[in-house]
């Protein structure tokens, strides 16, 4: 089963004040890439197009905390209402994973809460994260994984960003690929700033000075 991707162009930015942001972040943004809304109508046609793949077998799905989680949650509705005549259950789970500080991968990546991987053993996966660019982190989480016992595992992601990977890693079903920006917003951080934007949004150079970790 193929899917399209939905590519936003380098250059595609919305500007700010046609859009309701919090008074908090004012200043820190310089463009809206991705609308909310536009965000969940892709989820909604992403969850088909999961569903239409994978079919109607058991799944649990892996939340990759914490930028995935507000994809995570509209990801299982929709995917709720596409298996909503499947016979078999799906579950979920979560995971933590942290591999970044400030604007950079920092090369070291943590993985936590794997207390409870013994539950997926024998399990088909799909693993939901926020984004990949170096492919670092989603490969050392897909090989523990395996280690672990898993069956069998596709990727969902958020967003793929257009840069070299370090490490090349399966990207199964993507809601949006996008240029090489620094991005914040639908869950994903600044220093644990801007989860709470429902819109995904480029940082301005101000908002990343103002933020930045000492």
């Amino acid at each position: 089963m193929s899917y399209t991707r939905a590519v936003i162009p380098d250059d595609f930015e919305l500007p700010v004040d046609a859009f309701d942001i919090p008074l908090c972040y004012q200043g820190d943004l310089s463009g809206v890439v991705i609308p909310e809304g536009l965000v969940r109508d892709r989820v909604r046609r992403l969850a088909k197009d999961i569903h239409a793949s994978i079919g109607n077998k058991p799944i649990s799905l892996l939340c990759v905390l914490k930028g995935s989680y507000k994809f995570f949650t509209a990801l299982v509705d929709e995917l709720s209402n596409a298996r909503s005549a499947c016979p078999a259950p799906m579950t979920v789970d979560f995971i933590r994973v942290k591999s970044y500080e400030d604007q950079s991968s920092t090369g070291q990546i943590q993985i936590m809460g794997l207390s409870n991987l013994d539950e997926l053993k024998g399990k088909s996966v799909l693993v939901v994260d926020d984004i990949s660019d170096t492919g670092r982190t989603l490969a050392k989480l897909l090989s523990t994984l395996k280690d672990a016992g898993v069956e069998k595992t596709w990727t969902a992601l958020l967003l793929s960003k257009r840069v070299k990977r370090v490490v090349d890693v399966p990207e199964d079903f993507v809601a949006f690929e996008i240029p090489d920006k620094f991005i914040v917003g639908y869950g994903l951080d600044y220093n644990q700033h801007f989860r709470d934007l429902g819109h995904i949004c480029v940082m301005s150079p101000s908002g990343i000075e103002k933020y930045k970790s000492h």
